[in-house]
């Protein structure tokens, strides 16, 4: 990866975390878990069980505060 596209990823990260609510910041940190989780896992082009483990566990604590999130919206009637 390149440094301008790392820069567009932090970029895009900060303004997605400007003004956004709890909820929602927790749901972003967790997606960037599960990634930072299957760049590492997949490093060395192999995944172990224990790495298997790892991402499965990230993604589920994404899943959780994704779903989370989606009940504490509330629509008006």
């Amino acid at each position: 990866m390149n440094g301008l596209n790392l820069i567009n990823i932090a970029l895009l990260y900060f303004q997605m975390n400007m003004g956004t609510s709890k909820d929602a910041k927790l749901v972003l940190a967790e997606g960037m878990d599960v990634m930072n989780s299957l760049v590492a896992a997949t490093k060395d082009k192999k995944i172990t069980n224990a790495e298997k483990k790892a991402l499965a566990k990230e993604l589920r604590q994404f899943s959780k505060a994704a779903i989370d999130m989606l009940d504490n919206i509330n629509l008006p009637d």
